[in-house]
């Protein structure tokens, strides 16, 4: 078989990389995980497509090191083309966690607005006229977006807008607040709690989807996440995309899970799914979106949500039990400790002292807003390499 055109930057991303391959294998695309240390020691070569998903840029930049990074660059430069979405967007940029690889930078102030999550009306731009991330006369999408970062307005001549943000849908959340269910005296009281602003309405006319060229090589870089497995207009765009740059035969999915997965591996991604519920119950997240729940400002719900589909996902794909006494060494903190932890959440959210072992789990685990250490870290590292393992293995 000869090799996939199309390959995943695995690293770091978690759950947005195994949203990513979702997207691409729901649609018939075949996409090959790929690490960082293999890009860095020729992984790239074959390939016509890299695709970098979401998650922290600066952290998918440490993992890739000068070689990845270098690695990446000729990749493009010599005809490759970069997909990026949100963080994987941003690792492009020309600011201090990006590759530099477009001269652009993310928008900052007031027409910042990184709290939304939810569909959001995009609409093309003159320069998209024709290219294949837009149906022909199709004027309006709505597309998915996870706590997006925002483009700066570009004035360079190499970059295209080809989507601008055009207006809120109904299902449109601000943190936890769904906008178009709200009044106005509800947003204006959530401001006034949170100390944020809620509002998208500087968002709207800003850049989506930028396209931009580095060498021979296409960079098509997207804070909407076409990535979404389920979503049927982004789906689209991701799939024409896909096809008018690898041609209409590209390979389709190679890989189907195995016929026996692994009873222990089951057994742990099952007590995973309970802590979620759980957390559920103690009313830190809800069920919203197929794919995205939604969670209490203050919550960590992204966490708990990734652990979870992390380990159902290695569930499906853990064939054997080589896998299962470091799987399980690494996921018994967090078992043990889990609900405690979620009460704690739970207290601190409701403006009570949560319970002293709780505490000090929840600051080992969770140090900073946006950050992970200690255990849980361990074991997310744990997820996320046993599954590329399995994946590429397959």
């Amino acid at each position: 078989m000869p090799p996939c055109p199309a390959r995943l930057l695995w690293d770091t991303g978690g759950l947005w990389s195994l949203m990513t391959l979702e997207a691409a294998w729901q649609r018939g695309l075949a996409l090959e995980p790929i690490s960082a240390a293999q890009i860095a020691t020729g992984g790239l070569e074959g390939a016509s497509l890299l695709v970098v998903p979401g998650g922290w840029s600066a952290r998918k930049k440490a993992a890739l090191g000068s070689l990845g990074a270098t690695a990446i660059e000729r990749f493009v430069c010599h005809s490759g083309t970069y997909l990026g979405f949100c963080g994987g967007a941003g690792l492009a940029l020309s600011v201090d966690d990006g590759l530099g690889l477009v001269p652009l930078d993310r928008a900052s102030g007031a027409q910042r607005l990184p709290g939304l999550s939810g569909p959001v009306k995009i609409s093309p731009c003159p320069e998209a006229r024709g290219h294949p991330l837009w149906r022909h006369g199709e004027t309006l999408a709505a597309w998915p977006v996870w706590w997006p970062g925002q483009f700066s307005e570009p004035d360079d001549p190499s970059i295209s807008v080809l989507a601008r943000y055009h207006g809120p849908t109904e299902e449109l959340c601000a943190f936890d607040l769904a906008l178009g269910q709200s009044d106005p005296d509800e947003v204006a009281a959530r401001e006034s709690d949170y100390g944020v602003s809620l509002d998208p309405a500087p968002l709207w006319g800003q850049p989506a989807v930028i396209e931009g060229r580095y060498g021979q090589g296409r960079l098509l870089l997207s804070y909407p996440h076409l990535d979404t497995p389920g979503e049927q207009p982004a789906g689209q765009a991701l799939e024409r995309l896909w096809r008018a740059w690898l041609g209409p035969e590209a390979p389709g999915r190679p890989k189907t899970p195995p016929n026996a997965p692994s009873p222990l591996v089951g057994r742990l991604a099952a007590r995973c799914a309970a802590l979620w519920e759980q957390g559920r119950d103690l009313g830190l997240w809800q069920t919203r979106h197929p794919v995205m729940p939604l969670w209490q400002r203050g919550a960590r719900g992204l966490e708990f949500y990734e652990l979870a589909r992390l380990s159902g996902a290695l569930a499906l794909w853990a064939g054997d039990d080589s896998l299962d006494q470091e799987l399980e060494q690494a996921l018994e903190p967090i078992l043990a400790h889990g609900e405690v932890v979620l009460r704690a959440q739970a207290a601190l959210l409701a403006g009570q002292e949560p319970v002293a072992e709780g505490a000090a789990v929840q600051a080992a685990w969770f140090p900073r807003p946006r950050r992970v250490g200690g255990d849980w870290a361990a074991a997310r590292e744990m997820l996320e390499k046993a599954l590329l393992s399995l994946l590429r293995n397959a």
